[in-house]
C-alpha cells in the first residue's frame, strides 16, 4: 500500500498542476511588482521567453495559467484563464 501511494500520490499533484495558480493569487499581482515577488508568490514559472531577463512567463497549463509581461523586471501586464 505505502508503494502504491508513493507512485500515485505524486501523479496526483503533477496532474493538479501548480497550486499557486488561483483567483486569488492572480488578483495581488500588481504592476510595478518585481520579478522575485511573482516568483515568491507563485513559485519558479512553467514557461519564460528568457528565464535569465524575462519579458513574459506563464505559471501553469495551457488552459489554466497566469501569464505576467515585464519590463525591466517590473510587472507591466497580467493575464489569466480558466482560474
Amino acid at each position: 500500500m505505502k508503494k502504491l501511494l508513493m507512485v500515485v500520490l505524486p501523479l496526483l499533484l503533477v496532474a493538479c498542476g501548480n497550486p499557486k495558480v488561483t483567483r486569488t493569487n492572480y488578483n495581488l499581482l500588481d504592476v510595478g511588482m518585481h520579478y522575485s515577488e511573482v516568483k515568491h508568490m507563485l513559485g519558479e514559472p512553467d514557461w519564460c521567453d528568457d528565464f535569465d531577463r524575462p519579458n513574459e512567463c506563464r505559471w501553469g497549463s495551457e488552459d489554466k495559467y497566469i501569464e505576467v509581461n515585464f519590463a525591466a523586471r517590473r510587472v507591466v501586464n497580467t493575464s489569466s484563464a480558466g482560474l
